[in-house]
């Protein structure tokens, strides 16, 4: 009698990264990456996501935008959070790429 062995599965991580506080950032983030907050830390603007820790890396695109200016419409960026930072708030939208 054989015994199939099953692949393990990968442990998921939490990894930070600091955001510039500029429009467009663009981050290394492991394929999969789901992005799980946007808060700041030490004054500094960081976003959260679970990721697979041995996934390969990819370039991905994210805008950073205060109240009441332009949002990325739908076809343009998905939102991801919001973070308030004295009297200014930020919204995080994840751009899609066009291709």
């Amino acid at each position: 009698m054989s015994e199939s062995i099953s692949p393990q599965p990968t442990p998921a991580a939490i990894w930070k990264y600091p955001l510039p506080l500029q429009d467009v950032v663009e981050l290394m983030l492991p394929r999969g990456a789901r992005v799980l907050t946007m808060q700041k830390q030490n004054g500094q603007l960081t976003m959260w996501a679970l990721v697979d820790p041995l996934a390969p890396l990819y370039l991905r695109s994210f805008a950073i935008v205060g109240t009441g200016n332009p949002a990325p419409n739908p076809e343009q960026g998905t939102y991801l959070a919001t973070a308030q930072s004295g009297p200014f708030v930020w919204h995080l939208f994840e751009e899609i790429a066009r291709g």
